[in-house]
Parts: C-alpha cells; sequence; structure tokens
C-alpha cells in the first residue's frame, strides 16, 4: 500500500508542478505586458515642479549630482540557492518521491516473492529508463517554455533509480562483475551529463558526482589499479567540457574537486603516486581551459585574487584546478615524482596560459608549489634522505633545473606584458631558481651527496643570473627592475656557493665583500634593486655576528685571534662601506630600505663587537660577564627591530611584528640583566651561580657585566626617560662594584665580608662628583632634570656622610671631614642658585632675529 501511495504522490505532485508552472508563466506574461504599458500612459502629463525662490541674500544654490546607481550585481550560487528552492521546492520534491517510489516497489517485489532477482533488477531499470524516457518526450513534445523542470526532475530520477539498480545488481545479487558495474555506472553517469545538456545542470552535476562516487560504491576488491586514474580524468574531462559549452560554473567545480578528490582516495588506498600526479596536471590542464569553452586558455576579465572584483567563473574555475593540483601533489604525491610534477606544472603554466591575461596569477602558485615542495617531500617519501636521495642523486639537480626552465619561461612571458606585470615576471623569475636551491640546501643537503658539484650548481645558477642582466641592461637600456632583479638574484646565488666552501670566518669576509660589491655596482651603474641585496647582506651580517656562527665561537677560542679579528672588521666594515657608497644617491623604496636595513644592522653590531673585543682581552668569561653580553646584543636586536619599525614602512602588520620583536628582545635583556644583578652577581658571593672578578682594578669584566649594558641601554633609550633612568641605575651599580673592588678586590666582594672606612669614603665622593658633574651637565645644556639630579645625588651624599660615614670618624679626622663637607655642600648650593640663574637667563634670551 505504501509503495503505491508513493508512486502516485509523485505522479500527483507532477501534474500540480506542471499546472503550476503554466500558471506562473501566464501571469509573467501578464506583468510585462503591463510594464511595457505604463510608460506609454504617462508620456501626457508630465509632473509639475514647484520651484521654490530662495532669499536674495543667501549664497547660490549648489547642485549636488546625483550618486550613480550601483551596478546590480549578480549574486553568489549559495545566495541564489535559498530563493531557487523557495520558489521550486516541488520539483526535488516530486523527484524524490518518484525515486522513493522504484525502491520501495522492487523492496515490495521481494517481500512479497512476486519476480525472479533479474526480473527485479530489470523491472527496476525499466522503470528509470521511462522516467529517462518520458522526460524526453516531454521536452520535445511541449518545449521548456511550457514544462519548466518537470522533464528535468524525471530525467534526475531515472537516472538515480538506474544507479540504485546496477548496485544492487552488483552488491545483493552478484550479477554483475567489479569491471562490467563500474563500465556500467561511468555509462550511466556519462547519460546523465549529456541530459544535462538539454535538461540543465543538475543532471550534469548529478552524472559528475555520481561517475567520481562509481569507484567507491563498488564495495573492498583488492588494491586499486591505475587505470582508475585515467577513469577520473575521463570524468573531468567530460564535465568541464559539458559546463565549457553551457557556462554554468559550479558543475566544472565540481568536475575538478570530485576528480580529484578520488584520485586521493585511490592513492591512499595503495595506488602508485605517479598516476595522481599524472591527474593533478590532466585536471590543471583542462580547467585552465574548457571552462572558458576553448581549448587553449583565453580568459580575460579580473584574475582570481582581486575577489572584490567578482572574477568570472573560468577565471575562479581555473585557479582551484591549479591550487588543488599543487595541493594534492605537495601532500599526497612522493618524491622524485612530486618535484618532476611540480616542476613541470612550472615551466608548461606560463606558456599554456599565455593568451589569458586573467590566469598570470596562477603561476605564481605553480611557481611557489616547486620550493615548497622540496620542503614536503621531507613528510611524503618515508626514508627520503636515508634511500630516495642516494638513489636518485639527480633529483637537487633537476629540481634547480626545472625552475630554471620556469624561470626562462617567465622572462618570455615579460616580454610580452605591460610595464607593470613586466617587473612582476622578471622578479617572480629571478626568485623561482633561487628559493628551489636555498629549499634543497636547507631540507636536503645535497653536499653530502654531490660534493663540490653543488656549490658548481649555485655558481651556474649565478652565471646564469649575469647572463640574464647583461640581457636586461641591453633591452632596457640599463635600467628597469629585471636589471635589479637579475644582478641581485647573481650576487645571492654567489653568496649561497661562498655559505658551501668556505669556512666561518672566510664566509663572513667574503659576504661582506659581496655586500661592497653590491653597493659599488649600484653607485657606478645606478641599480636601485640592489638595494635589496645591501638590505639582504645587513641582515646576514648581525645574522653571522648573532646567530650563525654565534658570539660563543668568537668567545670559546674556536676559532682563532686571526679569524676573530677578521670576522669582526668584516662584520662592521662591510656595511659601513655599503651605507658610504650608497649615500647621497637618489631615493628609491629599495635602496632606502637597502640602506636603512644597513644602517641599523651596523648600530646594532657596533655594541656587540666591542662587548666580544673586551671579553677577549680578559682570560676567560666570568658568568655575570656572559650576562652582560647577552644583554648587549639583546638590547641592540631589540633598538634594531624597533628603529626598523619606526623608519621603515611595510604595513601596520609589519610594524607590530617589529614591535613585537623589540619587545620581546627588550623583556630577554631586562631578565638577563635582572640575573646579574641578583643571584650571579659578585656582591653574593662565588658560590655555585656566582663567579669572581676577573681583571684589574677598574679595567675587569664588570665592564663586560654592567658598564656596557648599561652604555648600550642609554644610548638605545635616549629619547626615552624611563630608559635613560634604568641605564644610569645599571651604571650606578657598576660603579659601586668598581669601587669595592678597588678596595677589595676579586675575593672579597661578597657583602658577607663588610665595608671598609675608605670604601664608605669613596662612595660618598663619587655621588658628590657625579653631582657635580649633573651640575655641569645642566649648565652646558639648559636642562633642569640634569640639576635637580645633581641636588638629588648631592642629598644623598650628605645625608651618608651624617648617618653613615660620621660612625667610623674621632678627633680631629672627623672635624675635618665635616669642615670639608660643609664646605662643598654650600659651594654646592652656591653652584645650584648660579645654575638655576643661568638656565633662567638662557630661556628668557630672545631668538636671533629671522
Amino acid at each position: 500500500m505504501i509503495e503505491i501511495l508513493s508512486l502516485a504522490t509523485a505522479v500527483v505532485a507532477l501534474v500540480v508542478a506542471f499546472r503550476a508552472h503554466g500558471r506562473i508563466g501566464w501571469l509573467q506574461r501578464q506583468i510585462v505586458a503591463l510594464q511595457a504599458s505604463a510608460p506609454e500612459e504617462g508620456q501626457g502629463q508630465p509632473p509639475t515642479v514647484t520651484a521654490v525662490t530662495a532669499p536674495a541674500s543667501g549664497p547660490p544654490a549648489t547642485e549636488i549630482a546625483p550618486r550613480p546607481p550601483r551596478a546590480n550585481r549578480r549574486p553568489a550560487a549559495l545566495a541564489r540557492l535559498g530563493p531557487w528552492l523557495r520558489a521550486n521546492w516541488i520539483y526535488p520534491v516530486a523527484g524524490l518521491a518518484l525515486v522513493m517510489a522504484a525502491i520501495f516497489l522492487v523492496q515490495y517485489s521481494v517481500e512479497k516473492e512476486l519476480l525472479s532477482p533479474a526480473a527485479r533488477i530489470g523491472l527496476a531499470m525499466a522503470m528509470g529508463a521511462a522516467l529517462v524516457a518520458a522526460a524526453e518526450i516531454l521536452r520535445r513534445r511541449w518545449g521548456e517554455a511550457r514544462t519548466g523542470l518537470v522533464p528535468a526532475t524525471l530525467a534526475g530520477a531515472g537516472i538515480v533509480a538506474l544507479l540504485a539498480a546496477l548496485l544492487a545488481a552488483y552488491h545483493l545479487y552478484a550479477m554483475l562483475s567489479a569491471p562490467v558495474a563500474l563500465a556500467a555506472l561511468a555509462g550511466v553517469a556519462a547519460l546523465s551529463v549529456g541530459l544535462g545538456w538539454v535538461h540543465g545542470p543538475l543532471l550534469a552535476g548529478l552524472g559528475v558526482a555520481a561517475g567520481s562516487a562509481a569507484p567507491f560504491l563498488l564495495g573492498a576488491g583488492g588494491p586499486p589499479v591505475p587505470l582508475l586514474y585515467g577513469y577520473f580524468g575521463a570524468i573531468a574531462a567530460l564535465g568541464l567540457a559539458i559546463d565549457g559549452l553551457r557556462r554554468w560554473g559550479w558543475v566544472s567545480a565540481l568536475a575538478v574537486v570530485l576528480p580529484l578528490a578520488g584520485g586521493v582516495l585511490v592513492r591512499m588506498a595503495g595506488a602508485p603516486s605517479w598516476g595522481l600526479a599524472l591527474l593533478a596536471l590532466w585536471i590543471a590542464a583542462l580547467g585552465t581551459s574548457l571552462p572558458g569553452g576553448r581549448l587553449v586558455p583565453g580568459a580575460e576579465g579580473a584574475p582570481a585574487h582581486r575577489w572584490r572584483a567578482r572574477p568570472r567563473s573560468e577565471v575562479l574555475v581555473a585557479a582551484l584546478a591549479v591550487l588543488g593540483a599543487v595541493l594534492v601533489v605537495l601532500s599526497q604525491v612522493k618524491a622524485p615524482e612530486s618535484i618532476l610534477a611540480l616542476g613541470a606544472l612550472a615551466v608548461l603554466l606560463p606558456v599554456w596560459t599565455a593568451r589569458a591575461p586573467a590566469l598570470s596569477d596562477l603561476s605564481f602558485v605553480a611557481a611557489a608549489g616547486l620550493p615548497l615542495g622540496v620542503g614536503a617531500a621531507r613528510l611524503t617519501t618515508p626514508l627520503l634522505l636515508a634511500f630516495v636521495l642516494n638513489a636518485a642523486s639527480w633529483l637537487p639537480m633537476a629540481a634547480v633545473g626545472l625552475a630554471t626552465l620556469s624561470a626562462i619561461a617567465m622572462i618570455w612571458r615579460s616580454e610580452q606584458a605591460g610595464a607593470g606585470a613586466r617587473d612582476l615576471w622578471a622578479v617572480l623569475a629571478v626568485a623561482t631558481p633561487g628559493a628551489t636551491v636555498v629549499a634543497a640546501e636547507i631540507f636536503w643537503k645535497p653536499m653530502t651527496l654531490m660534493g663540490a658539484l653543488w656549490p658548481a650548481t649555485a655558481m651556474a645558477l649565478a652565471c646564469g643570473y649575469t647572463a640574464l642582466a647583461l640581457w636586461a641592461a641591453q633591452r632596457d637600456d640599463g635600467q628597469g627592475a629585471r636589471l635589479g632583479a637579475a644582478a641581485a638574484g647573481a650576487f645571492a646565488a654567489m653568496a649561497l656557493a661562498l655559505m658551501l666552501v668556505l669556512s666561518a670566518a672566510a664566509l663572513t669576509v667574503a659576504l661582506a665583500v659581496l655586500l661592497v660589491a653590491a653597493a659599488a655596482m649600484d653607485r657606478r651603474l645606478s641599480i636601485p634593486h640592489l638595494g635589496w641585496i645591501i638590505g639582504a647582506g645587513g641582515l646576514l651580517m648581525l645574522w653571522r655576528l648573532v646567530l650563525d656562527p654565534g658570539v660563543d665561537p668568537l668567545l670559546d677560542g674556536s676559532l682563532g685571534p686571526l679569524d676573530v679579528g677578521f670576522s669582526l672588521v668584516a662584520v662592521l666594515a662591510g656595511p659601513l662601506a655599503a651605507v658610504g657608497l650608497t649615500s647621497g644617491m637618489a631615493p628609491h623604496r629599495a635602496r632606502d630600505w637597502g640602506r636603512v636595513i644597513a644602517e641599523t644592522g651596523l648600530s646594532g653590531s657596533v655594541p656587540v663587537v666591542v662587548a666580544i673585543v673586551l671579553a677577549r682581552v680578559f682570560d676567560g668569561i666570568s658568568a655575570h660577564a656572559g650576562l652582560g653580553i647577552e644583554a648587549v646584543t639583546l638590547i641592540a636586536l631589540a633598538w634594531v627591530q624597533a628603529e626598523r619599525a619606526r623608519r621603515l614602512g611595510g604595513g601596520r602588520a609589519l610594524r607590530w611584528l617589529r614591535r613585537g620583536l623589540s619587545a620581546l628582545f627588550g623583556l630577554a635583556a631586562a631578565l638577563c640583566l635582572g640575573a646579574g644583578l641578583t643571584i650571579l652577581s659578585p656582591l653574593f658571593g662565588s658560590g655555585f651561580l656566582g663567579g669572581t672578578v676577573r681583571g684589574w682594578p677598574v679595567l675587569n669584566d664588570l665592564l663586560l657585566a654592567y658598564l656596557a649594558p648599561a652604555v648600550t641601554l642609554g644610548l638605545a633609550t635616549r629619547g626615552s626617560r624611563w630608559g635613560r633612568a634604568a641605564a644610569a641605575l645599571v651604571g650606578a651599580v657598576w660603579l659601586g662594584m668598581a669601587i669595592r673592588h678597588l678596595w677589595h678586590g676579586a675575593s672579597g666582594m661578597a657583602l658577607s665580608t663588610g665595608f671598609r672606612q675608605p670604601e664608605l669614603y669613596a662612595y660618598t665622593v663619587a655621588l658628590l662628583a657625579l653631582g657635580a658633574a649633573s651640575m655641569v651637565l645642566a649648565v652646558r645644556l639648559g636642562v633642569t632634570g640634569y640639576r635637580l639630579a645633581g641636588l638629588a645625588l648631592i642629598g644623598l651624599a650628605a645625608a651618608k656622610g651624617f648617618l653613615i660615614d660620621a660612625a667610623g670618624l674621632t678627633g680631629l679626622l672627623r672635624v675635618g671631614a665635616f669642615l670639608a663637607l660643609g664646605l662643598s655642600l654650600a659651594g654646592l648650593a652656591w653652584l645650584n642658585t648660579w645654575v638655576l640663574g643661568r638656565i633662567v637667563t638662557v630661556r628668557k634670551a630672545p631668538g636671533p632675529a629671522a
């Protein structure tokens, strides 16, 4: 009974839908007729406008131009789905009812044992075929205008019934073998796509989905065969070809995503990865051409990255195809197949999309995939370093060779592009081989396999960049981004080759020489894009000083005195010469960036170099001195990042990143200073944590531990009151420890040994001397703050004299001491009055005449 009711409900729903569609068509024709007659009726009586006279004394009225109406943009596919379902909900409901009727009819025959298995499957297939035939008869008899979506609904229900019958024949009754069942399912899917040509996109999408799901609907049956990759490629080609001629858009997206997903599942089930690589390349090639209705890509308009301009659907499908292909190869294909596939895509895509300006940005995705694939191979390829690279030692050179071929293709594209796009193509052409060789060096370490052949590869790349620079100089009259990018690439490739073959000190010197050579070439030939190399060289100099090889090899004796000297001189002389050579030249974004990076790097390197030189003077490094050197380094790095955030652009995110790095470096420096002032201070003894002071009176490692950080902090924060106060506090600690070391020596620095009377007098004298120096600075600079600081120091000295020093004095010595203290305080009070008057006089003095 339920089955009969379901079938009757489906038929009634179709009749109602057919009548409703006719009624809606009649109403639409009436609305069109009314809209056409409305202007004719209103032409004879134009509206009257009452003029309003403005006062004579008022200003003339300004006519405000009406705002142009916004262009009506077509809503997105998901936004159109809701209104479509509200207006046409009856069609999917009717189709579902028909499918359920077919299923219930077969179920009824099974429960009642009315028919044989073959007859049941035949009945289901006959019903599906009847629905498809009825849809076609209905469309041909009355046409699409009168039937609406009714034929598509019948055909969709028939396709689903055919698929269900085939699956039942395979799973329930074992009437078909796996290859026959797959071929039958593929045939029904192809029929659905073909019916979509005349019945609309729903059937085409159904066919693509059914064809992609068919291999997985058959269940487990042993490892998959590579032929399935070809099957998914055929599904993708069929769906893209149909949609390319009808231009539905979302069907092409299905034809890209579902076959790729099917290929990934087949690969995860055990199929070879080379087939998936070929499938990804095939879909990328078809996805960039067929959605536009062409065999060769020719998309125009806005590119995919300008999504606010609403690119065409063919552009979005092409972007989906290329991005999906790159991601699939990166995540699922093993090396060397992944490197070869990504390299082929990077080489062919610029040539393949030469007549499609809207797809130019996709070449960047393909080019970025090659160096990313080098790094991803460590994750996707088991035993890459231990076995695969040993068996395929040619792979690093092949990766660089493919990147070079892609660069040649991009240079060819730059010749055909306009001025702005030409520079982008040139930069991408230079960056792709460079990024690939750097990625190979970082992740693969080819030097262990190839020996001297790998540095030779880097030098060959440098030669190629040089040839490109000479060619660009002839083509662009010695100027332009192509020349600058090629010259910068040549310097970078030479630097990499030197890093592979030279020792630490020799490498630092060689990099400094390259930095100076780049600045000299910019000075001689005016190539402003070499500023990127100058900036990168400044960063590299600071990197080698602080991180690699870093401060430790310069301190622990692993490098000889000559190597240390050459390294420190190169770190300072290279950026200094580069800044000097580029000073006074015409402003340019790249040149200015390089100069700022080199200047800030040089300024940050100076205190670190001074600390290293002082540390080499003393015999060994104590714990507090080591913390002081670390604090100097971190303060310099914090200042460098803060100064670059202030002087360089780069957007809000980059500025906040630099400020965040500056804050982190500053916090680390504060922790180092805090540890040096507390648990690792010589004042707490030379126990488990603390260490003894090494050196002579005044000239000892306390200079490294406290004075060097204080001076560095004062210079870095000279514009901040709190920074100057912190620097003064650390400097005062150094002065106090230096006085204590002068009277107690290295063995008596701990506070537990007490204080000597002459030591207390020395502190008082130091306070008075500092107070007098502050007064002198107040007179010299006219700053009230120095005068107040001097008074505070003098007051502290007086309080110390009365409360502490007096306890250890007797007789005439006490009389003389207090007499000297009183005269000194009286003189300093007179000096304070004179200084205050001098400051007021200077402030009231008139400025120079204009």
